[in-house]
């Protein structure tokens, strides 16, 4: 089951999503769902829901995290699937760091919203190296766990 755009926004209003953090999901959703169309016009077949709810939801544990150092992607995940939404669970849990989705011939929605949520700073699309310095600056992140 894929969560529609008034249930995605309904739970991040329900998880107390901070304002920065839903601004950053709706730019996430903004690239994300680009990136699909333009490479579905090439043959690729890309599920656009899936992708909304992935990117609107994927930092939905966000918020709580800050406070209590879980792993937001794991807690994100495990929420969406208690939920029912099992496909949006793995888009969630592989938003920060994929398993090995890149030796697929195709492009995934995994895919899609990792990169697009790496390419958006806060509230801003940047480049790749602007965003990795950003994540080695505040997380400790090295080059290979990106």
């Amino acid at each position: 089951m894929i969560p529609t755009l008034e249930e995605c926004l309904d739970l991040m209003k329900e998880h107390n999503m901070l304002e920065n953090i839903v601004h950053h999901s709706l730019l996430v959703n903004e690239v994300g769902l680009w990136l699909s169309e333009e490479l579905n016009k090439t043959g690729e077949n890309i599920d656009l829901a899936k992708v909304q709810a992935g990117a609107l939801l994927h930092d939905i544990t966000k918020t709580k995290s800050i406070t209590t150092g879980e792993d937001h992607a794991k807690t994100g995940s495990e929420l969406l699937e208690k939920l029912g939404f099992e496909s949006i669970s793995e888009i969630v849990r592989q938003h920060v760091m994929t398993d090995d989705a890149l030796n697929s011939p195709t492009i995934s929605e995994i895919e899609i919203v990792n990169y697009a949520d790496k390419r958006v700073l806060h509230s801003k699309v940047v480049t790749l190296r602007k965003r990795f310095d950003d994540l080695r600056t505040r997380y400790g992140i090295n080059q290979e766990r990106v």
